[in-house]
């Protein structure tokens, strides 16, 4: 299905409104005109009867032949009609729907009065105001016969009994439209606003991940988009204190793990050697020995939780100098190139000769870029390969640590960069690594405005991508 954009729903609300009262107006005005101009079509096809339509020499002939009712009948002299058949005298000889009576002779002055003025009252009528439309006059010559015929005036009332029944169906048509485009209005106006309460509502009882669907882009749309923002960031945020929270415990026992065993055997190895005083000198050394690299290992956790602590605060700013980055690394690999070879592994470092300007900290990138070193030597193996490599691409710097050793499980890439994350294939804590070595990696990457991560998709052995961006000066 096409969704064709609907651009009413862009218009601010003032403006709509504005809009919504024009276009009532507009479809007043049209009403109006339709039902003036569909009663002047009614009024001009009806008939009026008037008196052009009566046929003097057919009506007289006829009613000489068969009367003046059947006449009048033939001829279709309608009832509100009237015919008199006068003699030479003005004397009425014969009526149909006349006031006069046979019998009734006219004054000459009465005669002559309506012959001038051309009127005659009706005989129905209460009102003299009601005059005759209009009125013919047929003689005959051979018999000195007069013939009166007159239709009455019924125009005009007609007229107005229409205009009153459209103005009536007008009022009805009006009524019935102001409450059909009312309710639309209401639809239009109300419902958005009746989505957005509602949304509301079920955010402030907590349910964070309600999102507001109305599809106006005024000023209602723009409050929709705003409280939907502001559902999200509460929600993120509920979302990442739970994380942190969870992290802190997690990082907690972890801490309280890692710690107990080099203070257990602290404690067991002194005590030892305190209570039992005929120990040999060969075995008090060992003891010793146990002692001080337990201590070494809870010192280096200690120091590396304090350096992460320190470089994940807020209030730590790391100051960044601008530097030849490929110089960097050249000057960094060299206290490296013994160790390599002295755990008889190999290396290939593909380093530009041009220059890559980036904004570093020489302390900080050292550790974060030798603690991959550090890793690859420690758990890749003997005849494998250590390659690094520096490219640059679009704003950023590009370094691969690569090796070819054991590798990494799968299940453990995505936590990887976690605190106290050890897998049998990587990190061990018998090789007397804190745990913390890639944390505070992907931490003093993230200070230098880049990031970091392991590439899934080496066959075998691991990648880590790092990329900082180039100094823009």
């Amino acid at each position: 299905m096409i969704n064709i954009p609907n651009p009413f729903r862009k218009i601010n609300i003032s403006t709509k409104l504005f809009l919504n009262y024009l276009l009532l107006f507009i479809i007043l005005v049209f009403i109006l005109i339709l039902s003036f101009a569909g009663c002047m079509v009614y009024i001009e096809k009806q008939d009026m009867g008037t008196i052009d339509d009566v046929d003097m020499v057919s009506l007289y002939e006829n009613i000489h032949k068969y009367g003046m009712d059947r006449a009048c009948e033939r001829e279709g002299i309608k009832d509100n009609s009237y015919i008199e058949l006068l003699d030479e005298n003005l004397k009425v000889i014969d009526q149909y729907n006349s006031r006069h009576s046979k019998g009734y002779t006219y004054e000459q002055k009465e005669f002559n009065k309506i012959i001038i003025s051309n009127y005659y009252y009706y005989q129905y009528s209460d009102d003299l105001n009601e005059k005759s439309n209009s009125f013919n006059i047929y003689y005959s010559k051979e018999t000195g016969n007069i013939l009166l015929a007159s239709v009455p005036n019924q125009e005009i009332k007609f007229i107005q009994k229409v205009f009153k029944v459209t103005f009536i169906i007008f009022v009805l048509v009006l009524l019935i439209f102001i409450l059909i485009y009312a309710k639309w209005t209401s639809i239009s106006l109300v419902r958005p606003i009746k989505s957005l309460v509602k949304g509301v509502d079920k955010i402030s009882k907590g349910h964070y991940d309600t999102r507001i669907k109305i599809k106006d882009k005024n000023e209602l749309g723009i409050l929709k988009d705003s409280i939907n923002n502001m559902s999200k960031k509460i929600q993120e945020e509920i979302f990442l204190r739970e994380k942190a929270e969870k992290n802190r415990k997690r990082l907690i026992l972890d801490i309280s793990h890692d710690l107990k065993t080099p203070l257990t055997n602290i404690i067991g190895y002194s005590e030892t050697i305190y209570y039992d005083t005929e120990l040999d000198e060969s075995t008090k050394n060992k003891y010793l020995n146990i002692i001080i690299s337990n201590s070494k290992k809870a010192n280096n956790l200690i120091n590396d939780l304090f350096e992460l602590s320190k470089i994940d605060s807020d209030d730590n700013k790391i100051e960044l100098e601008r530097q030849d980055i490929c110089e960097f690394i050249r000057t960094l690999l060299i206290d490296y190139v013994f160790e390599i070879e002295e755990n008889n592994m190999y290396y290939e470092f593909d380093i530009p000769e041009y220059k890559i300007m980036c904004d570093i900290s020489d302390k900080y990138l050292q550790r974060a870029i030798g603690n991959l070193i550090v890793n690859s030597i420690k758990y890749s193996g003997k005849k494998c390969t250590l390659k690094i490599k520096i490219t640059k691409e679009e704003n950023n710097v590009i370094i691969n640590i690569e090796d070819n050793g054991i590798g990494i499980k799968s299940d453990s890439i995505k936590d990887i960069f976690e605190p106290f994350v050890r897998t049998d294939s990587s990190r061990n804590s018998k090789t007397g690594g804190t745990g913390l070595g890639l944390t505070i990696t992907r931490a003093i990457i993230k200070k230098h405005r880049g990031d970091v991560y392991l590439d899934p998709y080496v066959d075998k052995g691991c990648r880590f991508i790092i990329n900082i961006p180039i100094s823009k000066i």
